[in-house]
């Protein structure tokens, strides 16, 4: 929720307006890589770095990030094909033209993963 809140804010600021209309188009920071490192950041904290769960956070948290920086950045360059291809028309309307991230975007989620992690940490001990 914080990574989330804090995009809407930074896309709103950005935008002069109410950014309900990019809501799941990437920008700063990940949510999906925020939501999987404040779990990793979590079990690091609580658990150490010899507990066997926290390999699998950080293979979750490897996979989201690939994801985030490279298979959707070959997405949005297949919607520009397409749109290219097929126009603007009906069948490809609901495609996104934005939908990955950058590499501050993504060093942006595992940040506010963090701090999100040392909030829940800090508050329930």
């Amino acid at each position: 929720m914080l990574g989330g809140s804090l995009k809407f804010c930074i896309n709103s600021i950005k935008s002069r307006n109410l950014a309900f209309d990019q809501i799941g188009l990437g920008n700063f920071p990940s949510t999906h890589i925020s939501i999987v490192s404040s779990i990793t950041w979590l079990v690091y904290f609580r658990e150490g770095y010899s507990d066997p769960l926290l390999g699998v956070c950080l293979a979750l948290l490897i996979i989201v990030t690939i994801d985030a920086l490279d298979t959707r950045k070959k997405i949005e360059d297949i919607v520009r094909v397409l749109r290219v291809e097929l126009g603007d028309g009906k069948s490809i309307e609901g495609l996104r033209d934005k939908t990955g991230h950058n590499p501050i975007d993504a060093i942006g989620g595992v940040g506010v993963g963090f701090l999100a992690a040392l909030i829940i940490v800090f508050t329930t001990t």
